[in-house]
């Protein structure tokens, strides 16, 4: 077949997209396809050469490079001739714009399939706070949570709120970015490091969530088509699952198949595809969860363009099942 693979654009996690989509098309060429790679950061003009293209993941990109790229730019690509002779358009585009039904809803438009979810499920499974309520009125246990903006940092009575109902374990985040990008962990309970946490929020998202942290496991699973690959158990050596936790070689251990017995493996693992199908979900996803110490999972979010890089969560839990990471590609394609 003639695949498409988009990669990059203009989220603050395009070097993350860089590494999943050099991924993806290296093992569909292995496979026999015809492969394209397009970032559409770059309009009509985004071909990436895959022989010498070498994507880093180590540090996001800046403000002032995702400035220089317009997101009508992302329409002229999916209009472009590049995608005419295109059977199918893999989406390994991560974040604003690639991750949030904005290029789905352009790839409907010019009729052509793609993998993932379509635009609607796309667009709330991308808003944290969307979907936590989603999730909470279809009896799917999640965190308590507040909604913010980004201007009530410097609001003490709000920090004090924001303390009094959560005490020293917060979690801060951006309601629509990926890969831990401008969360952050707040266990001092101080309001100086509460606030500090909302404007690095703010910088990425104007409207934050604040989540209470859950002691206890970090887990992951993959729902595949309608089935759940084998759960991960995250355990970083050092501090909470960041952005340099995540894509450091070596910072962080994966348990999989994790280690818990069968009751509550199956418990989450069901869980997993209640949240993937009541937020309408399709082909595959990432469901993330912390595992109290008491036993009880609460989702934190489902990740509908989950990251396929050499360290991400997908690929471990499918060779787990026996799956290898060309298999998978595979299976994600015949699924669009």
């Amino acid at each position: 077949m003639n695949i498409a693979v988009l990669m990059g654009g203009i989220s603050p996690e395009r070097n993350v997209s860089f590494a999943s989509g050099k991924a993806v098309a290296d093992a569909l060429q292995a496979n026999g396809h015809r492969v394209i790679a397009l970032d559409p950061a770059r309009g009509a003009d985004g071909v990436i050469d895959l022989t010498t293209f070498q994507p880093t993941v180590s540090i996001p990109p800046s403000a002032e490079e995702l400035r220089a790229f317009p997101p009508s730019n992302i329409i002229r690509c999916v209009e472009s001739p590049l995608l005419n002779d295109v059977d199918i358009v893999f989406l390994a585009l991560h974040g604003k714009y690639g991750e949030d039904g904005y290029v789905q809803s352009l790839l409907d438009l010019r009729g052509l399939r793609y993998t993932g979810s379509k635009m609607l499920a796309s667009a709330i499974a991308m808003s944290k706070l969307a979907s936590k309520r989603i999730l909470q009125s279809a009896g799917i246990p999640t965190p308590p949570f507040l909604r913010l903006t980004a201007s009530q940092a410097d609001d003490m009575d709000v920090l004090e709120e924001i303390r009094a109902e959560f005490g020293s374990g917060i979690v801060v985040k951006p309601d629509d970015q990926g890969s831990t990008v401008g969360m952050s962990f707040v266990h001092s309970g101080n309001l100086d490091d509460i606030q500090h946490a909302i404007i690095e929020a703010g910088r990425y998202s104007q409207t934050i969530l604040i989540e209470q942290f859950i002691e206890g496991a970090e887990l992951t699973v993959t729902i595949l088509g309608d089935e759940a690959l084998p759960i991960i158990e995250i355990r970083p050596h050092e501090g909470e699952y960041d952005y340099t936790n995540k894509y450091t070689k070596g910072r962080t251990e994966y348990i999989c198949p994790a280690e818990f017995d069968e009751e509550i493996t199956e418990f989450v693992q069901n869980l997993a595809i209640d949240a993937h199908h009541v937020l309408g979900c399709e082909g595959y996803s990432r469901v993330d969860f912390r595992l109290s110490d008491e036993g009880q999972p609460f989702c934190l979010e489902v990740n509908t363009l989950p990251g396929m890089t050499e360290t991400s969560l997908v690929p471990k839990a499918a060779a787990a099942a026996g799956m290898s990471f060309g298999e998978l590609c595979e299976q994600i394609l015949s699924l669009a």
